[in-house]
């Protein structure tokens, strides 16, 4: 290679991490990258895994697929199977640590071959690690060997970073792949259809040069930058004026001088919310890929006459006066300021419904004054915060692509509509009265394999209402973090000490796992109790928050706010104390009641700002007179909800499984039943109750193990007493064409 030549080409992650290794040079920068890009990364491409999963054809011949392009990457090759990375950094650190959880994931479920390929891709030699960075070195040990990293004071932003970022990923990963087939499907198209264009520098100093000339000598037009030109090619003699617009609108979103990309952001939500045309899945793709060749292929929609200039200055202006008004709404979701009454837009950032953004925009009009948008905010904030509960206590998913169902399909078309506060208000509580499901319905709903994340929010939410209404002190989001506050259980995982009680192992895993036994600790009081019993650990509750504090004996003395919380909400029954010898059962139904009760009083239409309407009067009921009079128009037809996406949900649906079809899974010669609801939800016969969401997940809780391959073991028996797999049946009606392509 001649000297600064430089040359490139496209590589699969399989080739770019197979038998090479990655120094970092001095001159880069920490790992940096927080929740919103990784986030970001994550959940692109797992949704865009989902789309390829979803295509039967391009499932049987996968080289068909297309490639998922991660971007470019510059380094310089010192020596055979070493490689210095000069630009990339925050990409492969977080490509690795993925790798690791999904080794980790696969060698639980016992898929040798993700766990083969994902070591090639890991380690050089079977010990070093294929990113070489020592500091990283002892965050990446713990991971791999499957150990918690105590993060201490001599380590690292980097190394703290790492770990927390770690944990991210655990739990995005969690959410995003339906079951343990996915993964082993997802680790291979990840490694074969994810490519990056590396580019070669000759050695080091070249390297270098290209370094400062890409992060230091001018960025490369974007696309927001391509669509100014666009505007004021077309302004005519009021480009200075224009142009004066647009930096003061980009001023207006600079909440964070390291976020570039807000602007980008903030142009093509506007243009979905107020614009894209409503249903049209490929004008949202156009707009969120290249959003300036959209807006030029849409200018006459968009009213951008090139014979009227005045109409692209407008453009431009109402951009201005919507920055102007977005942005508390904006810094709202990046730090928490409940005294401004948007802390749900924060929550929802926090629980990757970022797309609530485009909802909050179809709200918002350039004309509205300060006040009257932030109120519309504040309303779809609680309104999508209100969604993401009940989907959670349903035990549905909550993935990126159904948060963007519920926005650009059921939310931007109505929101749209609306001019006033009050008639967003009206809009949302029709849609809410519309649910044909209440939050007190999920009896026994708790915790289980993928959804920690969420199980912590309901308690982080219901324990700083309990202790704002009580006046005692409290942070929310110190109880969101899991490295403040663990989440309690109030029995430890000792079987025999209620086996009389709950003879049952299976009954006894659920039950200690339902929001009613869990609570809220700082994690080194919970550690301190390690597995205590709970008649030793309610005295030492009080010290900490209400709701594990009521179980103590006169916690409620001296302490009138509590008690007319108790009073005003009639929560005498719920929220009490229990004596150390009451049953296991009593005291977690009604705790299970205490917190569904609590997120209907959190979660309350009417308290979160929506105009209900009035439901409407049974036929039977409705007299002469009544007649007469004209009733509020109520659609009162459930709005239709996203469907699970697993594959049991889709053989229900394909009409190959029926409701209500009985399953059994047998392990360690007992035979577990389950029942399969009309939505595809696996309900444990021994249980009852709140369905679950995966095969895996129901499968994991009947045999008492971390992971199950539910498609393999829960089998449908026949008349004859044969039975068969979940996997075979939906191999099968694949083959016979009963389950065939799927959409998006």
């Amino acid at each position: 290679m001649g000297a600064d030549e430089i040359k490139s080409q496209g590589l699969n992650l399989k080739e770019l991490f197979h038998d090479v290794s990655y120094q970092i040079d001095y001159y880069q920068r920490d790992y940096t990258w927080g929740e919103e890009e990784v986030g970001t990364l994550l959940r692109d491409l797992c949704g865009t895994f989902r789309n390829w999963s979803r295509d039967h054809s391009l499932v049987r011949r996968p080289g068909n697929a297309p490639q998922y392009f991660l971007g470019p990457f510059v380094y310089y090759e010192p020596s055979r199977r070493r490689r210095g990375l000069v630009d990339g950094q925050q990409r492969f650190v977080t490509l690795h640590l993925t790798f690791l959880h999904l080794r980790a994931r696969a060698k639980d479920l016992g898929y040798d071959r993700p766990v083969d390929r994902l070591n090639r891709a890991i380690t050089t030699d079977g010990h070093n690690f294929a990113i070489g960075i020592s500091d990283h070195e002892p965050v990446l040990r713990a991971i791999s060997e499957g150990r918690m990293y105590e993060t201490g004071l001599g380590d690292s932003l980097s190394r703290r970073n790492l770990w927390a970022r770690s944990q991210q990923i655990v739990a995005l990963l969690a959410a995003e792949l339906d079951d343990s087939e996915s993964l082993a499907k997802f680790v291979d198209w990840l490694l074969d259809r994810v490519v990056l264009v590396a580019i070669r520098a000759a050695d080091e100093s070249h390297g270098y040069r290209m370094f400062e000339s890409m992060n230091d000598r001018g960025a490369r037009l974007t696309a927001v930058d391509l669509l100014k030109s666009f505007l004021l090619s077309n302004v005519g003699s009021r480009e200075d004026e224009l142009n004066a617009r647009w930096q003061e609108m980009l001023r207006e979103l600079a909440t964070d001088r390291e976020d570039t990309a807000a602007p980008s952001r903030f142009i093509k939500a506007v243009l979905m919310a107020r614009h894209a045309r409503t249903g049209n899945a490929d004008d949202r793709h156009r707009i969120d890929t290249n959003l300036n060749v959209w807006i030029r292929q849409n200018a006459e929609r968009l009213g951008l006459r090139s014979d009227r200039p005045e109409q692209f200055m407008r453009f431009v202006t109402d951009l201005l006066d919507t920055a102007r008004l977005f942005r508390p709404f904006l810094a709202a979701s990046r730090e928490l300021k409940q005294e401004d009454g948007l802390e749900t837009a924060l929550f929802n950032e926090r629980n990757g419904l970022g797309a609530q953004t485009v909802a909050v925009l179809a709200a918002i009009r350039p004309a509205d004054v300060p006040t009257v948008a932030k109120e519309k905010g504040r309303l779809v904030a609680n309104f999508i915060d209100r969604w993401h509960a009940l989907r959670v206590l349903q035990d549905l998913p909550v993935q990126s692509s159904d948060i963007a169902e519920l926005v650009h399909t059921v939310l931007v078309p109505d929101l749209r509509k609306c001019r006033t506060v009050s008639d967003v208000a009206r809009a949302l509580g029709e849609l809410a009265a519309q649910e044909s499901v209440s939050m007190t319905d999920s009896v026994t709903f708790g915790l289980r394999g993928n959804n920690a994340l969420q199980v912590r929010y309901l308690l982080a939410r219901t324990t700083a209402f309990v202790e704002d209404a009580c006046e005692r002190p409290y942070d929310v989001l110190a109880y969101l973090d899991w490295k403040q506050f663990h989440i309690e259980h109030l029995w430890a995982k000792h079987h025999s000490r209620v086996r009389t009680e709950i003879p049952d192992p299976v009954v006894f895993r659920t039950r200690r796992n339902q929001l009613g036994g869990l609570g809220l600790l700082r994690g080194r009081e919970n550690s301190s109790f390690n597995d205590l019993p709970l008649a030793q650990k309610i005295p030492l509750y009080p010290r900490h928050n209400t709701l594990l504090g009521i179980l103590s004996a006169d916690f409620d003395v001296r302490n009138p706010a509590l008690r007319s919380f108790i009073k005003a909400n009639k929560l005498e029954r719920l929220l009490r104390r229990f004596g150390p010898n009451d049953p296991m059962t009593d005291v977690v139904r009604t705790r299970q009641d205490l917190y569904l009760r609590l997120c209907e009083l959190i979660w309350n239409p009417e308290r979160l700002g929506f105009t209900v309407p009035p439901r409407p009067i049974e036929p039977e009921q409705t007299t002469a007179a009544d007649q007469t009079v004209t009733q509020p128009r109520v659609n009162s037809a459930p709005r239709r909800t996203r469907r699970r996406q697993t594959d049991v949900a889709k053989m229900v649906e394909a009409g190959v499984l029926k409701p209500d079809t009985s399953i059994v899974l047998t392990y360690r010669s007992v035979d577990h039943w389950a029942t399969i609801d009309e939505d595809g939800g696996i309900v444990l016969k021994a249980t009852g109750g709140t369905p679950f969401g995966r095969v895996d997940e129901a499968g994991a809780v009947a045999r008492g193990t971390k992971t199950c391959q539910g498609m393999n073991e829960w089998r449908v028996e026949d008349e004859q007493g044969v039975r068969v797999s979940l996997r075979i049946l939906r191999d099968q009606a694949q083959v016979s064409g009963l389950l065939g392509r799927s959409g998006p």
